[in-house]
């Protein structure tokens, strides 16, 4: 009408979009996908990576020795001598020869794998082989979309056919790059003992930082990544391969740009990839657990060692396992894959609260050997090292994960909790402020009124958090200056709940005189514990034969 009795005005408030950062993951790819260097593509099921996959390569020839089958590349393979990855060969006739297995670099366009007990015979048919990263990259989605197929999805994150090193660059230019896309990282099993992945990892161990790096070790290569003690690294051991009842005498040893080389006194058919304990040895810095690297054979024994223990002196034995050997993992798992997708498969609500970490089950994965490793499963406890092992003790044949914490000694729970109250806590306030500039009838001011709303705005996510089974207690508000708050914290008065103050607006703003002509008020806190689950429970039972 061109001349209205009444006049309608409009305003909007609009409800915030959750955040989906803490389901959000990568599985990290070196040149295993068509996908260009810096670009990721998202999978809802495994078969989303086969249109992906970098094409197999061609093979000229196979030979097979002793079990071990050596294979000849048409074009180089491009993996760096005595390098171990995993493969896939595909195609041949006979077909013994085909399947998935780790394998090591012999030259420029040779490696072998250990292959069928008996000879297949000469190749009729020469078929072919996967690219390094792709077999690796392959067994990462495959264990994860075991876990529950079609519940959660994942990326895989390009970084090109590049050096670990370089890899590594180039996903902290990527995290750098804008804001932040993935809350956490399945890394490949060579990135453990790197020195600039420690480097990259330890640029996100703060308090606020909310990323993780999901890691694979092994028994020789997991110190240098435990003594990082970084709360963004997720260490897994898995399943080693070792022999049973072996014992060998050593005859020397020496040690060369980083690599140890035992020679052993008959041929006991050593193996590379398999785990050896080294004891006796004079000088003393020879001795400890290896795993055995490629150029081990007959009677060599050849493992990475970072320090020169001098000239050999004397004494020695190769030792496998006394008490039965273990075929470690098949090439086509990749174990933290299983706790990988369940802390991305956290869905936080009232009726699906975040149930702890550690003990959840873990689906087509190999438990850890603990027949005669006590103390070693000792140590990964003291080292905060994740395993996968059953659940007997409960009665329960599944395997689960034990431990579930991060290297700085926490429960993966415990961060999480922190960074959902971190994400949260801001968005709402966020959205309170954004929609208070716009809403005419009732707008958001800088006064006591204004703080009163932004703190009853966190008070409801705290309220969420409990109800969502990350926040122990329950929420107490306060309106306290900074000094009371510390004092009241101090005597313990807001124990084991979860504390929203809000300084009040006078006393803020006479401690902080500039700070409303700017705007500024940074009044509001929250004090509270992670919510966590039982880890070791002590049952005191006294026996008596006495009636009374």
């Amino acid at each position: 009408m061109a001349n209205p009795i009444v006049v309608v005005n409009i305003s909007q408030t609009q409800a915030p979009i959750p955040s989906n950062l803490q389901k959000t993951g990568a599985v990290i790819s070196m040149g295993g996908t068509v996908l260009t260097a810096g670009s990721y593509s998202l999978l809802s099921q495994a078969a989303d990576l086969t249109a992906l996959l970098t094409a197999p390569l061609a093979i000229t020839s196979v030979n097979y020795s002793g079990g071990r089958v050596t294979v000849t590349t048409t074009a180089p393979h491009g993996v760096t001598n005595n390098t171990m990855f995993v493969t896939e060969i595909s195609g041949f006739v006979p077909e013994e020869y085909n399947g998935t297995y780790f394998a090591w670099a012999t030259g420029a366009s040779t490696f072998q794998y250990l292959g069928p007990s008996s000879n297949p015979g000469a190749a009729t048919t020469v078929g072919t082989y996967t690219p390094p990263t792709v077999a690796e990259l392959q067994a990462m989605v495959d264990t994860f979309f075991t876990q529950n197929p079609g519940l959660q999805a994942v990326s895989v994150l390009e970084l090109g056919a590049v050096s670990t090193s370089t890899a590594i660059s180039n996903l902290s230019a990527f995290i750098l790059a804008s804001e932040q896309i993935f809350y956490s990282y399945l890394v490949p099993r060579s990135w453990a003992d790197d020195e600039d992945f420690l480097d990259l990892a330890g640029t996100y161990s703060a308090a606020s930082a909310k990323t993780y790096f999901f890691t694979t070790v092994n028994e020789q290569n997991k110190d240098a990544i435990v003594a990082s003690g970084y709360k963004s690294i997720m260490a897994l051991i898995e399943a080693p391969s070792y022999p049973s009842g072996l014992t060998q005498s050593i005859s020397n040893a020496s040690w060369s740009g980083g690599v140890v080389t035992f020679t052993v006194s008959s041929s006991p058919d050593l193996v590379v990839g398999n785990t050896y304990t080294i004891t006796g040895v004079s000088p003393t810095g020879y001795n400890g657990t290896y795993v055995a690297t490629p150029g081990t054979v007959t009677t060599t024994l050849k493992a990475l060692l970072a320090d020169n223990p001098g000239a050999y002196v004397s004494g020695g034995s190769v030792l496998g396992h006394p008490y039965g050997g273990s075929d470690g993992i098949p090439a086509t798992e990749f174990s933290h894959a299983a706790d990988f997708f369940t802390t991305l498969n956290y869905d936080p609500s009232p009726t699906n609260r975040v149930t702890p970490l550690a003990f959840s089950y873990m689906y087509g994965v190999t438990a850890f050997p603990t027949v005669g490793n006590k103390s070693l499963i000792t140590t990964l406890g003291t080292e905060e090292i994740n395993y996968v092992g059953f659940g007997s003790e409960g009665g329960i044949s599944d395997r689960i994960l034990f431990n579930g914490h991060t290297l700085d000694g926490r429960p993966f729970n415990y961060w999480y909790s922190v960074d959902w109250i971190q994400i949260n806590a801001k968005l709402a306030l966020a959205n309170a402020t954004i929609n208070g500039s716009n809403n005419p009838i009732n707008p958001l001011y800088y006064d006591q009124t204004g703080i009163d709303r932004l703190q009853d705005v966190l008070v409801r996510t705290c309220g969420s958090g409990i109800a969502f089974g990350l926040i122990l207690g329950r929420t107490i508000q306060t309106e306290l200056d900074a000094t009371t708050f510390q004092t009241n914290l101090n005597r313990g008065l807001y124990a084991g709940n979860c504390v929203v103050n809000a300084i009040p607006f006078v006393p803020y703003t006479r401690a902080n005189p500039s700070h409303y002509r700017q705007g500024i008020y940074n009044g509001l806190s929250i004090t509270f514990t992670p919510l966590r689950g039982f880890e070791r429970i002590t049952v005191n039972i006294n026996v008596t034969d006495f009636v009374s």
